[in-house]
């Protein structure tokens, strides 16, 4: 999938759509940069915006730990943190990370199906 190709908006409003649960979405490049998204309107963020900052980087820094091992585990599809006030999801997509925060009792499994049917669905378009 080509990078330029991605388009942000119809990513966010796809993901942000599908259960009131998803607290926030967002695209982050290589580098740990929010490049769009944000909190779902209504809801804040439990962390500062610096802090938020330093989490993207980490992100990316953990996303790009784990390609080492692409080649004896395969390539990663997602990962899911639970925590104890929230649930984090992240889909490695071309050069980036779909980054979610979930109430703690939103189902994760519901929304990480829909999620993987999407990306697979823009796999296969001419171009991408």
């Amino acid at each position: 999938m080509n990078d330029n190709k991605l388009d942000y908006k119809a990513i966010y409003d796809y993901i942000i759509g599908l259960d009131q649960g998803i607290r926030f979405v967002g695209l982050i490049d290589d580098m740990g940069r929010l490049v769009y998204g944000g909190m779902r309107p209504g809801k804040i963020s439990l962390e500062s915006e610096t802090e938020s900052v330093k989490i993207y980087m980490e992100f990316a820094l953990i996303s790009k730990l784990h390609t080492d091992f692409d080649s004896k585990l395969g390539e990663v599809v997602y990962s899911l943190t639970v925590r104890k006030k929230i649930k984090m999801l992240s889909f490695p997509i071309s050069g980036h990370i779909i980054r979610l925060s979930l109430e703690i009792e939103a189902d994760h499994e519901k929304i990480v199906n829909a999620i993987l049917n999407y990306l697979g669905g823009l796999d296969n378009k001419p171009g991408l």
